[in-house]
Order: C-alpha cells, then sequence, then structure tokens
C-alpha cells in the first residue's frame, strides 16, 4: 500500500483507467447509438414491406417498401422515419450499450490490474536494490544482486549500482592502504627527527652548561649538531618531494633528450660527498642515446641511488654506465661495496630503510623509494642485483613505446 501511496506513476495509472472508462462510456454510446439508428431503420423496412405484401422471413424488397408506403401514406410513415421515435429505440441501444461498454470497462480493468501488478513488482524489486546498496554504503564489501531481466533498464540499473558498490570497495580499500600508510609514514618520520633532535638537544645543553669544555670538543658537538641539522633538513626536503609524488602533484615536463646529462649532472652534484668518501667515479655514458624523460626529476632519481651506494655500502668505486637496445634504453649504477643479503634487497625501496645498520642521518632513508616512483612515473622501474662481497648494481630500465 505504500508503494502505491507514495508513488506518483500508480496514480497516474488509475487516472488513465478514469479517462479511458469516460472514452469507452462515449464511444460505447456512439456506437450503441449508431447501432441501434441502423436496426430500427431495417426494422421499419421490414415492416413496411411486410404491411405492403411481402413475406416477414425475406429480405424487404423496394416495392414491397412502397407498397407499404402507399398503404401508409395517410399516416404520414414512409422509411424516412426517424428511428429515435420509435419506441424499441431505447431499449435496442441499451441492449448494444451495456455488452459494449462492460467488454471495453473490463478490457481497461485488467489492463489496470496487470499494469499495477507489474509496477509493484517493479517497486519492490527497486527497494530490494534501494536496500542492497545502503547495505553496500554501510559495508563496502558487499556486492549488489542483479534484479530484472536481461537487458532490462532495472537490470542496467543493478549493474551500475554493483559496479558503483564495487568502485566503493575499491576506493575504501584505497582510502584504507592511504591511512595506514600515512601513519606508519608520520611514525617513521617523527622517529627520524626526534633522533636527531635528542642529539642537538644533548650537544646544545652540553654546550651551553659546560664552560671549560676543550676547544676540540666543543668544534666536533657543533659539527655534530650541524650535521643533524642538515639531516632534518634533508629528511623534511625529500619528505615533501615524496609526499608530492604519492599525490601525483608533481608535473613531468617530458622532452626528448639525453639521458647522458641527467647521469653526469648528479654526478657533479654528489661530487663532495664523494670525494669526502674517497670513491672515485667512472662514467660511460654515451650522448647520441635519447630518451624521452624529464631530465631534473630523472637527475633526481641517479642521485638518490648514488647517494644511497656512497652512503651505505663502504665501497670504493662507484660506475655509471648508458646502454641501449631495441626495446630498452638502461642506466646502471654499480658499486664494488659489501653488497646486500637477498633477503634485504625487497626492503631496499621501502621509507626509511637503506639496507644498512647505519642510524645517523647522512641518509634520510626515502631517496630510494622517491627514485622508485619517479621511475614509474616515467613507465619504467628500478631493479637491484647484489651479492654480500661482490658489490650492487642497480639498473635503471626504460622501455621503448
Amino acid at each position: 500500500m505504500d508503494r502505491f501511496i507514495n508513488n506518483r506513476a500508480p496514480k497516474r495509472l488509475l487516472l488513465i483507467f478514469i479517462l479511458m472508462t469516460a472514452l469507452s462510456l462515449g464511444l460505447s454510446f456512439f456506437t450503441a447509438d449508431k447501432c441501434a439508428k441502423a436496426i430500427v431503420s431495417r426494422q421499419i423496412r421490414a415492416e413496411l414491406a411486410a404491411a405492403g405484401g411481402g413475406r416477414i422471413t425475406a429480405p424487404p424488397e423496394e416495392s414491397s417498401i412502397a407498397a407499404g408506403e402507399e398503404r401508409f401514406g395517410d399516416y404520414g410513415i414512409d422509411r424516412s422515419l426517424p428511428p429515435e421515435i420509435m419506441p424499441d429505440f431505447p431499449a435496442v441501444r441499451r441492449t448494444v450499450f451495456i455488452p459494449l461498454f462492460s467488454i471495453l470497462t473490463a478490457l481497461s480493468a485488467i489492463w489496470l490490474a496487470l499494469s499495477v501488478r507489474e509496477l509493484m513488482t517493479l517497486y519492490r524489486d527497486l527497494e530490494k536494490l534501494r536496500a542492497e546498496c545502503i547495505a553496500a554504503a554501510d559495508k563496502p564489501s558487499r556486492s549488489v544482486s542483479m534484479y530484472g531481466e536481461d537487458l532490462s533498464t532495472l537490470r542496467r540499473i543493478s549493474e551500475s549500482a554493483d559496479l558503483l558498490a564495487g568502485r566503493l570497495n575499491s576506493l575504501s580499500s584505497r582510502l584504507s592502504g592511504e591511512q595506514k600508510y600515512l601513519r606508519s609514514f608520520l611514525t617513521d618520520l617523527s622517529h627520524q627527527i626526534k633522533t636527531s633532535l635528542a642529539v642537538v638537544r644533548l650537544n646544545t645543553d652540553i654546550l651551553s652548561e659546560i664552560e671549560d669544555l676543550p676547544e676540540e670538543r666543543r668544534e666536533k658537538l657543533s659539527d655534530e649538531i650541524q650535521l643533524n641539522l642538515d639531516g632534518m633538513e634533508r629528511l623534511v626536503v625529500e619528505a615533501i618531494k615524496l609526499a608530492k609524488l604519492n599525490a601525483g602533484a608533481v608535473e613531468y615536463d617530458m622532452e626528448l633528450c639525453s639521458p647522458a646529462e641527467a647521469c653526469s649532472l648528479a654526478i657533479r652534484r654528489m661530487a663532495p660527498l664523494l670525494r669526502r668518501k674517497n670513491i672515485n667515479v667512472t662514467a660511460s655514458l654515451p650522448e647520441d642515446i635519447k630518451l624521452v624523460c624529464d631530465k631534473a626529476w630523472l637527475c633526481e632519481a641517479v642521485e638518490n641511488v648514488i647517494k644511497n651506494s656512497a652512503d651505505h655500502s663502504e665501497c670504493t668505486e662507484i660506475r655509471a654506465e648508458l646502454a641501449e637496445t631495441p626495446v630498452m634504453v638502461t642506466i646502471a649504477i654499480s658499486d664494488n661495496g659489501k653488497g646486500i643479503p637477498q633477503e634485504d634487497i625487497p626492503k631496499l625501496f621501502e621509507r626509511f630503510s637503506s639496507g644498512s645498520k647505519d642510524t645517523t642521518m647522512y641518509s634520510s632513508g626515502l631517496g630510494m623509494s622517491i627514485a622508485q616512483k619517479i621511475m614509474r612515473a616515467h613507465g619504467g622501474d628500478i631493479l637491484a642485483y647484489s651479492e654480500p662481497g661482490k658489490g650492487t648494481r642497480f639498473e635503471f630500465v626504460f622501455i621503448k613505446s
């Protein structure tokens, strides 16, 4: 009953039924009147023919009708007599009208009943679909059942609702994953900053409270403060870069250029660190190899990998190579350091996982993750090959389109 009362369509069907009944009434009356006139007119002709000597069981003949008209001419009775004045006319018209109107009304009523039944079935399925959509909104893992016949509008609505529920489920899973990622990222970031802040605070307290510190000790504490402040600065800068990469907020300036330029620039920018650590760099970077890339971000990725090797591999030599095949372009950064155990290679690109036990702020622990995201944004990836005691090789692989 609620579905009937709270929706306009059943009321419209009822209004259509009333209009159809009114039309049936008018049509039945019009048809009955025409039929009655034809029947009574034929009846008048038959009676005139009978009065003119014709047989009652035979069709009226013109001669018999004319003889009848001549016989009743003095009374003004002829074949043109209006049927409406005959006493049987109302009865004949009623005899035709009632069955015809009843049949038309019954057909309209049957149409109304079937239409309302189908409509109520449709509303019932829509109510079930609505309930399932609400349940899917509360529990995104739920799917939506299919209603209606194949290719029907209700079936297409059901399929669309199920597709929407699936996408909501996927979106919810992604949001849940992003929330976990954000919590983990903030936890790691705060831990890294707190570690350096503790060193800065401790050294500052020592410098401020102990006045007769030896100059050598004072310089060492100052250097440690500066080192940790530099590390925190790099950490914040790289955290912002990683956040922008994760959010898809980076606009890459893709153009055809030589990746050798990006690699050479990365080596020059890392030169002070490499000299301080007595690491020799050799390069084989053919400038005729071209690649569609963002040169600045590619330089950032290569620089991060070189820095990771310099900080954690305990190497004395780093080699940069650029090679091309018919299907790919490869940039390789290899070192002769202590290598990485096979079980630790998958962790290289995780945040704050440098592949070593080093707990200083020389490395933020974000560089490799940033490098991987830059490469994947270019449609490529970074592969790592290493054996303990035999060094590590990182390959930037770009697949040609």
